[in-house]
């Protein structure tokens, strides 16, 4: 988005303000944006902004785990949580709605910054099933980060 003062007298100066929505972007970026005017010897001018977007807090691989096995097994995924500001973050807690089929293990790496997530499952039965874990945190611009799970457990 971009805000400019529309009018500027002669000889005078002007304010050009642009900005992001870092909601929708990841990763480095370059955006531009072009100024007009009527100044005859300068009628536009390029303005350049370049960044890198980070999350406040990522999952990494991503935010889902796919566990396949055949049935009597225990396919296990990883996950790691990584706190991407100067200030630590606590995991206040993780919610998992199908508890009867995935079990949760989670490991702190390096305290407040990177946390290692197991989960593994533990069905009693065949079939495929997507669970839904909801890593809880006290980071107030993020205190809830999605984590789908997908299993394909087979019949022996």
């Amino acid at each position: 988005m971009a805000r400019y003062d529309r009018v500027i007298p002669p000889g005078g100066t002007g304010n050009v303000t642009l900005e992001i929505d870092s909601n929708t972007i990841r990763g480095e970026f370059e955006k531009k944006a072009i100024v007009w005017s009527n100044d005859p010897e300068r009628i536009s001018i390029a303005l350049f902004l370049k960044g890198e977007v980070k999350p406040h807090i990522s999952l990494d691989p991503g935010g889902y785990v796919s566990l396949v096995g055949p049935m009597g097994e225990v396919p296990k995924g990883y996950v790691k949580i990584i706190n991407n500001h100067k200030g630590p973050v606590k995991i206040t807690g993780i919610e998992n709605d199908l508890p009867d089929r995935v079990r949760w293990r989670l490991e702190e790496i390096s305290p407040g910054f990177v946390y290692r997530l197991e989960v593994e499952d533990i069905s009693k039965k065949g079939g495929d099933y997507t669970a839904h874990l909801t890593i809880r945190t006290d980071h107030t611009k993020k205190p809830a980060l999605p984590l789908i799970v997908r299993g394909e457990i087979g019949v022996k």
